[in-house]
């Protein structure tokens, strides 16, 4: 069974030298030796006297042969030997015949051969120009040839022989498999010729209007030649060397000597291109801009000690020989140049799709280093979606390309790593780059994303300091569905069906799975995921008594959009087999809020949402993939049963901010406590006991009517400093609740603030407290907490602290960075996210003076002197429709008692609810709100027009917006 998954395929075309051939039947020198000979002689009966034949890499070493029975003429012909697809002697055919030292072929007008073939194949490409040196700067040929099984003569026109006046490459050619078979190809009389019927050339022109930068070596894209033979077309791949190059205007666009373009002023200039005298292309509009951005500081000198580090390009170490920092693969776009950036050696990328660098002529054996360096920098956009990937490849023990034993892995960096207009530092242990089974033999490195123009400087492998992989320390949550409802794949809390296999290893799969045990609960780990083939297919699956799916999932990896878990689901249909035309499959992509870092996440969804599933009575295959490369997974069935609402926080509190010098702390794991008693017996009906919720010790108030904490030493808050007071509490069913601080007397002194549960919203809820709200409790003796209310509550992070200064007026910076999923949300006001039209400040003749302002470089709005303030809709907004179920809102305030926010509907008298925001006593917080939208009942949820909000103070609000989970 298999799924297809279709990825690009990078090869590799490499010059190796290799002892010459030189066939013993007869060599031909025609001319008198000569500075630089005329003799335009490749193989007649056999190769041209001193001729060296030198192989590409990877090919079969001993393709080429003399053979006395199949010839076009005289009494030999070359023989050249193609592999099979999988052929161990060598991947392709292929080679250059390279002279020892220049010969003259201006006197020629084309390079000539007679070919056939044992099957009609097409010839990958043949040419000259190719002297193997690196520099060659004058290589044509062409790669329209097909052959067939009689002789025929094929015909490579010279783009300009007056170039050819020094020429060693005298004669190339490379050819592959046809339909996954070798065969042969015989040669013979290849030589130069005079015909005399090469007419009317065309230059080949990507485009007549390109575009560049001031100070940017600017491509023409003039890439061949076409020419009339013997009344028929023939493409001649033309290297840029044989054309000439002419500018309207050298003051926007200069020619180089090399014939390059360099953009030298703002404005348009026209090109025009000759060959030698002839102009043979239309003129090429070229359009220069003002520079983009460009670093003007180095990239940070690494400080690794020099013994440690195995260095490919970077000036503060000597670095090891590379091929080339741009191997032309087919459909890369990439340009390299070498510049300097502070008098430090810099590599630039423009045009950057994708672009391979390879070290195969001597490879890298990093199998001592344990972590990957490089500095990039771009002026392109990096905000998420975009990414920046990494991809190794290892040659494999027998050092050779497509040996069989070639490993490769590649990894993806995105923002907030990845940023714009500064240096980035990529380093990371070389065990991400799971998929390489050993680095002992590492040859290639390949660059792509998104920024098209990337700055690359210290790129290095080196011994050092990796920190441990971060891993559950508790199981994921037991399973409570009734056994008999439940087809279970693998969880310790039922007997599992059974799974051939938990990793197919199908293609292009880099994952890695381990069977591991959490706390004593049996857990599959998979490293390096991109996807992950399961398959059942064996004992199919019948799920059509199942209406839901679950999972549960734990990574380390970040989680924040744009990171994504998906689950594909594959049944074989009525046939219960694969490809059987039956087949039917859907994939659901799970990302932030539900998708967290360091948590068990339950993924619990209807089994209606795989929509694409025709049936569920023969599902086969599950793949995982998305981004987190690491994932722990655990109880994964199908079930039939209702969904009831979470009944106890599945993540834990936020982590507290306050430095622990600043606090008095009651209940945290993130400070150490005071001595407290926290259940003392009040004779309370509350039931007390301490969670442990992703390992943080969490309070737990089942059935609340009252709860008291004890202090052992009473507290002098005053004497302390101590400003506020810090609680999270989290709650699915109260309706009330309220917390008291107390300082002793007859009777005790008692203040309750009231937290007023968000409506059961089932999400923590963090309040900062001015302890000036306590009033008149001794804030210099205080001894007990109580919390009185209804309900199931859990508490954590309750502790005093003290601000270190004077109290803020304004937010010094922005509201916390949303996490909903852009595909969730209505945003009416958000940097995050696209926001609706709206009119943040209608005429409402409030006196509300409304701004909006910029808190580090965020749009925020400001309501100074609020009595109201309206925002009104442009397109009244259907939320039953888009299926949203909650309102988010940060506000700050730093002297508000009141604030409330409505929803508005229209009608005659306009339908209008508020649910109050209850500023906490002037926090100088920034404080994130999730409503219910039930909460806004009776507002017609299908016709949302307006917002208002009414209070006193100043506020600042951002990140205004509707969401669904």
């Amino acid at each position: 069974m298999n799924v297809k998954i279709f990825y690009r395929l990078i090869k590799v075309v490499l010059l190796l030298a290799i002892a010459g051939f030189t066939s013993c039947e007869r060599d031909l020198d025609l001319l008198e030796p000569a500075e630089f000979p005329t003799n335009g002689d490749i193989f007649l009966d056999g190769i041209s006297g001193g001729l060296d034949y030198q192989a590409f890499l990877n090919t079969k070493l001993d393709a080429i042969s003399g053979d006395t029975d199949v010839k076009y003429s005289g009494e030999a012909s070359l023989r050249i030997t193609v592999p099979s697809v999988g052929d161990p002697s060598g991947f392709f055919s292929g080679g250059a015949f390279v002279a020892p030292g220049p010969r003259n072929l201006s006197g020629y007008d084309a390079l000539t051969f007679w070919a056939r073939a044992s099957v009609n194949a097409p010839f990958g490409l043949a040419g000259f120009g190719n002297d193997n040196s690196g520099n060659s700067a004058y290589d044509a040929s062409r790669s329209d040839i097909v052959l067939t099984t009689t002789w025929q003569k094929y015909i490579v026109p010279i783009p300009d022989a007056s170039r050819l006046t020094q020429e060693k490459g005298l004669f190339q050619y490379s050819v592959g498999a046809f339909e996954e078979l070798g065969f042969q190809v015989w040669l013979d009389e290849v030589k130069f010729e005079k015909l005399g019927t090469i007419a009317q050339p065309r230059a080949v022109v990507i485009s007549n209007v390109i575009t560049g930068e001031v100070g940017e070596v600017i491509s023409a894209g003039v890439t061949g030649v076409i020419y009339n033979v013997n009344g028929k077309d023939i493409t001649v791949n033309a290297a840029p060397g044989y054309f000439t190059l002419v500018s309207s205007n050298d003051a926007v666009a200069r020619i180089g000597d090399d014939g390059s373009i360099t953009g030298t002023g703002v404005g348009s200039a026209e090109i025009t291109v000759k060959l030698g005298n002839v102009e043979v292309a239309d003129i090429i509009t070229i359009n220069v801009t003002p520079a983009a951005p460009r670093p003007t500081a180095a990239a940070p000198t690494p400080t690794i000690a020099a013994d440690s580090v195995i260095s490919m390009f970077s000036n503060a170490y000597d670095n090891v020989p590379i091929d080339t920092w741009d191997t032309g693969w087919e459909f890369s776009t990439a340009n390299v140049e070498d510049i300097q950036i502070a008098g430090n050696d810099v590599k630039k990328y423009t045009d950057l799709n994708f672009v391979g660098i390879e070290f195969a002529t001597q490879t890298i054996d990093a199998s001592s280093a344990n972590r990957f360096h490089m500095n990039i920098w771009t002026p392109d956009p990096t905000a998420a979606p975009a990414s920046f990937k990494v991809l190794l490849i290892d040659f494999g023990p027998d050092n050779a390309f497509d040996g069989g034993d070639d490993t490769s892995h590649e990894l993806s960096f995105t923002a907030p790593l990845l940023a714009s207009e500064q240096w980035v530092t990529i380093d990371v242990p070389l065990s991400d780059f799971a998929g390489l089974a050993n680095r002992s033999n590492l040859a290639q490195l390949v660059l792509s994303g998104e920024p098209n123009t990337v700055y690359v400087d210290n790129v290095l492998f080196y011994s050092g300091e990796v920190a441990p992989p971060v891993a559950p320390t508790v199981p994921a949550p037991t399973p409570t569905v009734d056994a008999a409802n439940v087809i279970s794949m693998f969880s310790n809390a039922y007997n599992d069906v059974n799974v051939d296999t938990w990793d197919t290893g199908w293609e292009f799969s880099t994952a890695n799975v381990d069977d591991i045990q959490v706390a004593g609960d049996d857990v599959k780990r998979y490293t390096a995921l991109n996807f992950v083939g399961i398959e059942f297919a064996t004992e199919t699956i019948d799920a059509t008594a199942m209406n839901r799916f679950h999972i549960d999932i734990w990574t380390p990896d970040p989680t924040a959009a744009p990171a994504a878990f998906k689950v594909l689901l594959v049944d074989f249909g009525p046939d219960g087999a694969f490809d059987g035309g039956d087949d039917s499959s859907h994939e659901l992509t799970f990302t932030a809020p539900l998708l967290a870092t360091e948590q068990w996440v339950s993924i619990d969804v209807p089994l209606s949402d795989f929509a694409g599933l025709a049936n569920r009575a023969n599902l086969a295959q599950m793949v995982l993939s998305g981004d987190p490369n690491t994932v722990y997974v655990d109880n994964v069935y199908f079930y039939d049963g209702e969904v009831t609402p979470p009944v106890g926080p599945t993540t834990p509190a936020p982590d507290p901010t306050a430095a622990s010098g600043d606090v008095i702390s009651v209940f945290s794991d993130a400070y150490t406590d005071i001595d407290r008693d926290l259940n003392p017996d009040w004779g309370q009906a509350t039931v007390v006991t301490e969670e442990l919720i992703s390992g943080n010790n969490t309070m737990k108030y089942a059935g609340l009517n009252y709860q008291g904490i004890q202090l052992n030493a009473n507290q002098d808050l005053t004497a302390a400093g101590m400003e506020f007071l810090h609680v999270d509490f989290w709650t699915a069913n109260s309706t009330d609740l309220g917390i008291f601080l107390i300082s002793p007397g007859d009777p005790a002194v008692e203040t309750e603030y009231v937290l007023v549960p968000p409506a059961a919203s089932g999400s923590w809820v963090s309040v900062d407290i001015p302890l000036s709200a306590f009033d008149p409790v001794d804030l210099a003796d205080v001894f007990q907490f109580k919390f009185e209310g209804d309900g199931d509550i859990w508490i954590d992070n309750l502790y005093f602290y003290k601000s270190g200064g004077t109290n803020p007026t304004e937010p010094a910076g922005p509201a916390p960075d949303p996490t909903a999923a852009a595909g969730n949300v209505i945003s009416v006001f958000s940097d995050a996210y696209t926001n609706i039209d709206s009119n943040l400040n209608p005429n409402w003749g409030q006196a509300t003076v409304m701004t909006e302002v910029l808190i580090s470089g965020n749009n925020t709005i400001s309501y100074a002197g609020l009595n109201y303030q309206g925002i009104e809709l442009a397109a009244n907004q259907n939320l039953s429709a888009a299926g949203m179920e909650f309102l988010h809102i940060d506000f700050w305030t730093a002297n508000s008692t009141d604030l409330g926010i409505f929803i508005i509907s229209p009608g005659d008298p306009a339908v209008e609810q508020e649910y109050l925001l209850v500023p906490p006593a002037a926090s100088g917080t920034w404080m994130s709100v999730d409503i219910p939208l039930s909460a806004f009942d009776p507002v017609d949820l299908a016709d949302v027009f307006q917002f208002k909000f009414d209070g006193d103070g100043d506020i600042w609000i951002d990140n205004l917006y509707f969401y669904k989970n």
